[in-house]
């Protein structure tokens, strides 16, 4: 699931790319389906993985929608991303900096994605204590790292 606008520094391009690359999975672009906020909380508890290939993000919070809906929230280890989640949910921020390195590294993101539909369940069951014991989604990690606040 793709729960972000439709503008360059959310590089739609790739997950269309990812979608024509792994026709075994449904990929969906939130906007282009014309939602109502019901529909849209609906397909976040249905959807497994919600993607974030951003570039610029200050918040995250449709990841963190799809997280509390039961998605693996699967994001880029950059920007707001790398404070928030753990590292389960974090792939490398290289294979989609841009266009270019994305080619490169496509092959790896694939079977990370395959990986994740796979063991989708193991895995939100490995990062959902973290998420009740305030270890991600949480101002805690960001305060420490910004302010030495313990």
């Amino acid at each position: 699931l793709f729960p972000h606008r439709i503008s360059t520094e959310k590089q739609p391009e790739i997950f269309k790319d990812l979608a024509k690359e792994l026709p075994e999975y449904k990929f969906i672009i939130c906007q282009e389906e014309n939602l109502t906020k019901s529909e849209y909380h609906k397909l976040l508890q249905k959807s497994k993985i919600v993607l974030s290939v951003n570039l610029q993000e200050t918040l995250g919070i449709s990841c963190y929608e799809g997280f509390l809906a039961g998605s693996f929230p699967l994001v880029p280890d950059r920007l707001s991303y790398s404070e928030m989640y753990p590292e389960e949910c974090k792939y490398p921020s290289i294979w989609s900096s841009n266009w270019s390195e994305y080619k490169i590294c496509r092959e790896q993101f694939k079977s990370h994605i395959r990986s994740i539909m796979t063991n989708h369940e193991q895995l939100m069951d490995e990062i959902k204590p973290k998420a009740e014991f305030n270890q991600f989604f949480s101002m805690n990690n960001m305060l420490k790292t910004i302010f030495d606040v313990n």
